[in-house]
């Protein structure tokens, strides 16, 4: 077969392979390439032999690579991008013979392997952001902080400086977590410097909402404090938007596709993680809470009562127990019924509340019984609150709205610590006298209890 019939047959085979092949010698000229890669630059064949790798715009990349190859005994390996395509190259240098060299170079299409590799990254980022952020309900001890804790997750992952999570409370709301922003804009958004621009975005029903550079710039809260870039996601659970993270930074942020997904995905997984919390906490609010009248219930009582006796024994204080009885409350049931019955304890119940401190713990003892804790109170302190709340009772018109306008009258007995016994069960026994002297005494009464009680009851 004659020289130009070899060469024609070889040329044949050559681009007849799918694979694109660039032939390149040892100076980095260019040899011959085959028709799969012409396709792929989009160039005609004689276009590019004989010229020179670097002055070809489209393979000058492989410069580095080949200089490599050149000088190796084994395939080199590269990735380069073409035409909005992943190649993984190869290159293998080749001796025809003492004086002259070849460097092969083979291109593999490995984008669609590349999608998969990126698609199998985002979701191992997405699996951290979620362990990270699941870990935030698991690790809190303290209910309270779980909030702060999930909101410096939130920064971590985002890279954001600024963060404040926010609940909605009916027409209000509440920040349970705020980090990286000063005393004065925390308290002006407390204050509702921010809520105009929060009812709007619920409104709008946005899953991501960013700040105009114009609302940025009319907001003297947001401008004070140097906000140059705002984005507010609603927290929603069932539809029901029951609060918004808000992130934001010093300075300005290019917000693209990639930062909107993952500030998305956050936002929903922490709205997942606050629904459990606020489950969590209903759950123990329910679990020291009397179903009928809303108050504590005895074993939340019994708790509070050490709690304080320990606190006042460390701290050399004093407090006041105050135990309170419906009088007559059989004849209220055997009258009107249990129905009303229960009512009329849930009205009982909210006087007791209107007559309290924070500090104090309001609980029910059992039946028409109710028990006060009060704090730092004197027996003479407490015997006055008792009064006045007794008071209240006697010229109260019980069930007016239900038409039944009822009268009763309630009993009191005061025990003090540590006047009156250092242990949970003298207090509550002294406590128990006293009512006991007051039912005696005509009842509608307070009595505060003394030795002398002790011995006329026994």
């Amino acid at each position: 077969m004659a020289l130009k019939d070899k060469k024609s047959t070889t040329e044949g085979v050559f681009n007849t392979l799918s694979i694109p092949v660039l032939i390149i010698d040892s100076y980095g000229k260019i040899i011959e390439l085959n028709d799969a890669l012409s396709s792929m630059l989009k160039k005609d064949a004689g276009e590019l032999k004989n010229r020179h790798l670097k002055d070809v715009e489209a393979l000058s990349s492989l410069w580095s690579s080949f200089l490599y190859a050149r000088s190796s005994p084994e395939i080199v390996r590269d990735r380069i991008k073409l035409n909005d395509r992943e190649y993984e190259i190869q290159l293998k240098n080749t001796k025809l013979n003492h004086h002259k060299e070849i460097v092969s170079v083979t291109f593999y299409d490995i984008s669609h392997f590349m999608s998969i590799e990126e698609q199998l990254s985002k979701r191992n980022r997405e699996l951290i952001i979620i362990n990270t952020l699941s870990t935030t309900f698991i690790n809190s001890d303290n209910i309270s902080e779980v909030f702060n804790d999930l909101l410096e997750k939130v920064l971590m992952l985002t890279e954001f400086k600024i963060g404040i999570i926010m609940l909605r409370e009916k027409n209000d709301f509440r920040i349970v977590a705020e980090s990286g922003v000063s005393k004065e804009f925390s308290k002006n958004t407390k204050q509702g410097a921010l809520d105009k621009l929060l009812w709007y975005v619920f409104d709008e029903g946005q899953p991501l909402y960013i700040a105009e550079e114009e609302e940025l710039k009319n907001n003297p809260t947001l401008i004070k404090e140097g906000i140059e870039f705002l984005v507010i996601s609603p927290l929603v659970i069932s539809d029901n938007i029951f609060g918004a993270l808000l992130l934001a930074s010093r300075r300005p942020i290019v917000f693209d596709f990639d930062l909107a997904s993952l500030v998305s995905m956050v936002a929903n997984h922490s709205a997942l993680i606050i629904e459990k919390v606020k489950l969590f906490e209903e759950t123990q609010r329910l679990s020291i809470t009397d179903a009928l009248t809303g108050l504590y219930n005895v074993r939340h009582f019994y708790r509070s009562l050490q709690q304080e006796l320990e606190r006042a024994k460390r701290y050399n204080d004093i407090f006041s127990l105050a135990i309170l009885d419906i009088d007559d409350f059989k004849i209220v049931n055997d009258t009107y019924g249990h129905q009303v019955g229960d009512d009329l304890l849930k009205e009982f119940a909210d006087i007791l509340c209107n007559f309290s401190r924070r500090s104090d713990i309001v609980a029910r003892y059992g039946g028409e019984e109710f028990v006060m804790i009060l704090p730092k109170t004197t027996k003479q302190s407490a015997y006055n609150l008792a009064s006045r709340i007794l008071e209240k009772i006697q010229s109260h018109d019980f069930l007016s709205r239900k038409g039944y306008h009822l009268k009763i009258t309630s009993s009191g007995g005061i025990s003090s610590y540590p006047e009156d016994g250092d242990s949970e069960k003298e207090l509550l026994y002294c406590a128990d006298m006293a009512l006991y002297k007051a039912k005696q005494e005509g009842k509608k009464r307070v009595v505060c209890f003394d030795r002398t009680i002790e011995a006329e009851v026994l």
